[in-house]
């Protein structure tokens, strides 16, 4: 099994988490709720007000520990799936992974513009991947993050493999939706492809469909989709 690519289907499922860094007064852990989206290689993408406290925590000092879980609602949620990731909180200004985050949170619209917020990235050092009760193991971050190559493949290529698969497989979007995640609608859209699942959404809904298996190229990426139509 590979663990980096189950840890990343972890935290791409996520669209909030739990981060936590050191208050910069007291140097005693500070834990926040905030909204996340994921680049490409599985990094967390965030978009900060300049006057929350864990942006001027960060500022001060860029160690961050982010927690993405589908554990609290069950019924043991100690036997649930998480990931911790770790590392160093920076700036972008990069449009193209910027607007990751703003596809998944339209509503940012209404103050991603303001004078006062900025969008960052955590570079991520380690995680920590737990499958469920007893199984946990620490990730450096060549065993978590996505292969680069194709983390390249599918940020340069977004545009034609979305136009590929509308024209090959029309009806994917909504089969995909309703049948394999038991979704209400009939006009869903193909938002986002990347080397471990695919964003469909329909009006602001945004739901997520996790591959079985990693894909690395365009081939194998029309090759996996055929077969979930199929």
């Amino acid at each position: 099994m590979d663990i980096g690519f189950e840890a990343r289907k972890i935290a791409r499922a996520c669209r909030s988490g739990s981060m936590a860094t050191l208050d910069r007064e007291t140097g005693l852990p500070y834990v926040s709720f905030c909204a996340c989206a994921f680049d490409y290689q599985g990094q967390p993408i965030f978009l900060f007000s300049d006057l929350a406290d864990h942006t001027q925590n960060i500022l001060k000092k860029p160690s961050v520990s982010f927690l993405c879980e589908q554990a609290s609602q069950l019924s043991n949620p100690q036997a649930g799936p998480r990931v911790s990731l770790v590392g160093e909180m920076g700036k972008i200004e990069e449009e193209e992974v910027c607007s990751i985050f703003m596809q998944l949170h339209p509503s940012a619209k209404m103050y991603a513009n303001f004078g006062d917020f900025n969008f960052y990235r955590l570079k991520v050092e380690k995680a920590h991947y737990v499958g469920g009760f007893g199984k946990a193991v620490w990730l450096d971050d060549g065993q978590y993050l996505g292969d680069s190559a194709a983390s390249l493949f599918f940020s340069k290529n977004q545009l034609e493999l979305i136009k590929q698969l509308n024209t090959e497989l029309p009806e994917f979007a909504r089969t995909c939706a309703t049948k394999l995640l038991k979704q209400r609608g009939k006009n869903w859209q193909v938002l986002r492809l990347d080397g471990d699942g695919i964003d469909l959404k329909l009006a602001s809904r945004v739901i997520r469909y996790p591959f079985e298996n990693n894909v690395k190229n365009m081939n194998e990426a029309m090759d996996l989709l055929h077969n979930i139509c199929s």
